[in-house]
């Protein structure tokens, strides 16, 4: 117990620095994947944002450019008369457009945007100026813009260099009144103005994201620093629970809680209580199981000195039960000269009168022992019923932990249950739901680990009926050997009687021969025969003696098995004493 406690206090401040680690690293998991996605998706939606927004800023830079060209076009569809190009310059019916060239800027005008109308694919009219700040009239547009302008179609880009200048651009083909193409109309803007257009949109978008972002992140930290307390006073509680402490509870703010997280608490605080009743029940039978132990082990060490002590007693009976047979038949050699031996006979007979009173108190004092044998006997049988009592109530004990393993892996089960519904419910919530199903993914852990201790307390208990059930079948073979150890007890009862007897059929044998001393001559060969039976029950005697000494070395060998036996139900009670040390109530 104290190298158990040493290790213990020696791995408290190890578990305390992992405790904390796990701690930092739920909140910092949490957080990140509250604010992560966000962050991730913001990013996404912004370059794609981005990219959408410069496509359609392009786009439409190109409308207002195709109807800033229109306007051009349609400025001049008013004059009568069709287009012509005469000696460099250019007219509309009658209206000499090149003299009035300033009714282009008219359209530009107060912005970096540019307008020409060509004649063919030669400018002839053009806001455009050179390095010098002449118009670029004479020049001519590319062929690719010229061959679609000439289908009727309508030539956009976003890149073309105009004058050595970067152009977003769109040509459209300019008609006479009787529809046939003779030239092109150009409406441009410079490509640094475009740039700067976008990049002020996108500009706005990324304030707009980032800001978004920050209230996203703020929330998020908010909500998993939330969950994280929480989890982390679960796990605190669990963590104190696997060192054996079952006087811990959850925290009162996770057990408020209204939602899965509060269930868990609810969950592991019924668990708690339990193994609280399991334990204390189980610390119970095993104090029960070590008394029951002690107790038994003294009876058979009681037991084992009441057998020597017959031993000896019965081994004295035999051997003077040999004496006595040797004695027997010498006087039965000697028988034929005892009619001149007569004198000798009294003082013989005297002997032999001793040695039966002597012979007869042994006997008594050896049916002494015999009835305290039995007795000694009957509270060893009382003794072995009281340890399967308490073997039984062990395996009842046993029973109830068996079916408490079974409440937490229901307990378990439930909370995996719970678990797969607030992934559920999560995946339903979708992009808002995802921080949630992290949580929902940690308490199914928490379930697996809690049913995997239900395993291994369900294995000991497994071991543990095991063991109870080879004690109780030990206990059975030692009913059986004290069942012949009485049946052995009662039998040499019987021999003992039989010894009384033969004692008393001496007796008065040697008191006949005292009174027919004088007429011992005339009766010798009665005393031969006389001799004679008691020799065979002298060796009768002495065998009886000889089966009892066996008998007893039989009941000495019982005896010292079942304080066997009782030894290794101590180691067991004590085993499982050292086993519940490990939990504090």
């Amino acid at each position: 117990m104290e190298t158990q406690e040493t290790m213990m206090t020696a791995a408290a401040p190890a578990q305390s620095t992992a405790s904390a680690k796990k701690k930092s690293g739920i909140k910092i998991q949490l957080i990140a994947q509250a604010v992560l996605p966000a962050l991730v998706v913001a990013v996404v939606l912004a370059l794609y944002a981005r990219s959408n927004m410069i496509s359609g800023m392009e786009d439409e830079v190109l409308q207002g450019l195709q109807s800033l060209a229109g306007a051009t076009k349609a400025g001049y569809s008013n004059m009568e008369g069709d287009y012509r190009f005469e000696n460099d310059t250019f007219y509309k019916g009658d209206v000499n457009l090149t003299e009035q060239m300033d009714m282009l800027d008219n359209y530009v005008k107060g912005s970096a945007n540019a307008v020409t109308v060509c004649w063919g694919k030669t400018r002839v009219l053009t806001t455009l100026l050179d390095s010098s700040g002449n118009r670029i009239v004479g020049t001519d547009v590319s062929d690719a813009v010229w061959e679609t302008v000439q289908k009727g179609e309508t030539y956009t880009t976003t890149d073309i260099v105009i004058n050595g200048e970067d152009y977003a651009a769109c040509y459209v083909p300019l008609e006479n009144p009787d529809g046939s193409i003779i030239g092109v109309v150009f409406a441009g803007m410079p490509r640094t103005d475009v740039d700067h257009f976008v990049n002020t949109k996108v500009i706005y978008l990324v304030l707009l994201t980032v800001l978004m972002l920050v209230l996203v992140g703020v929330i998020g930290f908010f909500l998993a620093n939330t969950l994280a307390k929480c989890l982390i006073k679960t796990n605190d509680a669990l963590a104190l629970l696997a060192q054996g402490e079952l006087n811990v509870v959850v925290d009162p703010s996770v057990l408020k809680r209204k939602d899965e997280l509060g269930a868990m608490g609810d969950a592991v605080n019924g668990l708690i209580t339990k193994l609280r009743e399991v334990v204390s029940h189980l610390l119970e039978s095993a104090n029960n199981v070590n008394k029951g132990g002690e107790s038994m082990d003294a009876m058979a060490t009681q037991c084992s000195d009441a057998t020597d002590e017959i031993s000896r007693a019965v081994d004295e009976i035999s051997r003077g039960a040999v004496s006595q047979a040797e004695e027997i038949e010498s006087a039965s050699g000697q028988i034929v000269e005892m009619g001149n031996q007569i004198e000798h006979i009294v003082s013989s007979v005297g002997k032999l009168t001793s040695i039966a009173n002597s012979m007869s108190e042994s006997g008594n004092a050896s049916m002494q022992t015999m009835h305290q044998l039995s007795e000694s006997n009957d509270k060893t049988v009382a003794a072995l019923n009281s340890i399967a009592q308490q073997i039984q109530l062990t395996n009842d004990a046993v029973h109830k932990i068996s079916e408490a393993t079974e409440l937490i892996t229901s307990i378990a089960s439930q909370t995996s249950l719970l678990s797969l519904n607030a992934s559920i419910e999560a995946a339903r919530a979708g992009e808002a739901g995802r921080g949630f199903a992290v949580v929902a993914t940690e308490i199914q852990k928490l379930s697996v680990q809690s049913n995997d201790a239900a395993v291994e307390i369900q294995n000991i208990i497994t071991t543990l009926q095991s063991e109870a059930q080879k004690t109780v079948d030990e206990m059975k073979n030692a009913e059986i050997l004290m069942k012949e150890q009485q049946d052995k007890l009662d039998d040499t009862k019987v021999k003992f009687n039989d010894v009384s007897n033969g004692i008393s059929v001496s007796r008065q044998g040697t008191d006949e021969i005292r009174v027919g001393a004088d007429t011992a001559d005339s009766s010798r060969t009665q005393v031969i025969d006389v001799i004679s039976n008691l020799s065979a029950i002298s060796e009768e005697n002495a065998a009886s003696a000889q089966e009892t000494t066996a008998s007893m070395q039989e009941l000495n060998a019982t005896i010292n098995m079942m304080a066997q036996e009782a030894t290794k139900l101590r180691q067991i009670a004590n085993g499982l004493n050292e086993d519940m040390a490990f939990f504090k109530i």
